[in-house]
């Protein structure tokens, strides 16, 4: 059976630059948010965040090529493909917030010279930022670009698979892409989402999120890669509950993840470990939560990424996938000690200590703002 297997692959957070540096950190434990100065008007909004190692929030307007091209490049260089596979292979980016970044740098600095300057005369299009990529890598396959909030390149990789399954492409590479800009800052700092003393999942402390800044790249292709991890199954659904939060009965959560797992042909029982989206806001937490008590009769080993590098938005589910799966690789699930010690008012532990794993399947939940609901099965065996 053809399936989409993990090659190559690239990643630069708030931990490091390469995907062995982000691996390297994580058992340190989570590091505390920094605080980001964000104009607003004649004022200044200080920002929890946690921003791209290395690269400071200057010159912007080249910044996300600069923190982009080396990821790519690690990710392409470590599959060996051919040059005419890499001419044929197709490009999948998902993200939320594409190249914004640049479009606000350009408008800063128009305004020092021009104060009647019009904001947004760039226009960060939905395409051209992939056609971008394509051409500076020499892809000349087919390119999408996915902007479904926080389950963008967890999307982006279902898409692919299933164009390698039904044989319409032989490789393709996932980017996952998530940039600081002013837009997503203050409105989640209008919001009241934010939380300076980092994220705390499922724990009684919990009080929001950080904003993370995520580059990823993988290459999958139809043959088994080194790592013999593979996506074995995706599902996505839309919750209609509300706007902005799932409902809190956890019934669209639980039906996305049976979904996945009857499309894996396992049972709850199967999964070795979960990676819980857990942005660590109070609804989403109890959503997700009660979402897992209708699936499991008895929980897995959970464990969650954001409280390393922040919430990522749209590059999340290629980031944290990367930063799990490495792990696991390297033999043990990543603790987040003190965060969810005990089981708590919504019934969940998360890791606390480095656990041994071995190979098998592994479920890794997604579940976006808007109520774009994504669950990954991921697995070595």
């Amino acid at each position: 059976m053809r399936r989409a297997w993990f090659h190559g692959a690239g990643l630069h957070t708030s931990l490091g630059a390469t995907l062995s540096d982000n691996l390297d950190a994580l058992p340190a434990g989570p590091p505390p948010p920094g605080m980001t100065p964000v104009p607003l008007g004649d004022s200044v909004e200080a920002v929890p965040s946690m921003l791209l190692s290395g690269l400071p929030l200057e010159d912007v307007e080249t910044r996300l090529w600069r923190a982009l091209e080396p990821v790519v490049e690690a990710a392409l260089a470590g599959s060996d493909l051919t040059p005419a596979q890499r001419a044929r292979t197709a490009l999948f980016l998902g993200t939320s917030s594409l190249d914004i970044s640049v479009t606000e740098a350009i408008y800063a600095a128009a305004l020092k010279t021009d104060p009647g300057a019009h904001p947004l005369m760039t226009n960060a299009a939905m395409g051209g930022l992939a056609e971008a990529i394509a051409r500076r890598f020499g892809l000349r396959g087919p390119d999408y670009t996915i902007n479904t909030a926080c389950t963008s390149s967890a999307n982006a990789l279902i898409y692919a698979d299933a164009m390698i399954r039904e044989g319409l492409i032989d490789h393709a590479l996932i980017v996952g892409l998530e940039i600081f800009n002013v837009i997503t800052a203050l409105g989640f700092q209008s919001l009241a989402l934010l939380a300076p003393s980092g994220m705390r999942p499922f724990d009684a402390a919990r009080a929001g999120l950080v904003l993370g800044e995520g580059v990823s790249a993988l290459v999958i292709g139809a043959t088994p890669g080194p790592s013999g991890f593979h996506l074995r199954a995706g599902a996505n659904l839309c919750d209609t509950h509300g706007v902005s939060a799932a409902n809190p009965d956890g019934s669209t959560v639980a039906a996305v993840m049976q979904q996945a797992l009857d499309a894996a042909g396992l049972k709850a029982a199967d999964i070795l470990a979960v990676k819980a989206h857990g942005t660590a806001s109070l609804l989403n937490d109890e959503a997700e939560a009660a979402g897992m008590h209708r699936v499991f009769a008895i929980v897995p080993p959970m464990l969650a990424i954001k409280p390393f590098i922040g919430h990522t938005f749209g590059a999340c589910g290629l980031n944290e996938l990367l930063l799990v799966c490495g792990a696991i690789e390297r033999g043990c699930l990543p603790p987040v000690p003190g965060i969810s010690a005990e089981p708590g008012e919504l019934g969940l532990m998360l890791n606390q200590t480095w656990v041994p794993v071995g190979r098998g399947a592994f479920l890794l939940n997604y579940f976006g703002f808007g109520g774009n609901n994504t669950s990954l099965v991921v697995a070595n065996d």
